[in-house]
């Protein structure tokens, strides 16, 4: 048994029909979220915003994001309830 199957996280709908319902919201999401980090960058003091802790938090994430395989969501909050 698959490890989402066994917690019942299962969909009823296909990979291809879940990438087609949600493609462009997680593309809106991912450039709101570069916007957001160049217009804090360009910002008066930018450079040092870019050091901060919280920033350094979202780079992790979108690493994770890039190096995971499974269970993404749940290692989203372990990083961020830190």
């Amino acid at each position: 048994m698959k490890d989402a199957e066994y917690i019942g996280l299962t969909s009823q709908k296909t990979a291809e029909e879940l990438l087609g319902m949600y493609y462009l919201e997680a593309r809106s999401y991912l450039l709101e979220t570069a916007a957001i980090l160049d217009r804090i960058e360009r910002a008066s003091g930018g450079e040092a915003a870019m050091e901060d802790p919280r920033i350094e938090t979202l780079f992790s994430l979108c690493l994770m994001l890039t190096r995971q395989k499974k269970n993404r969501a749940e290692k989203f909050l372990k990083l961020l309830s830190v």
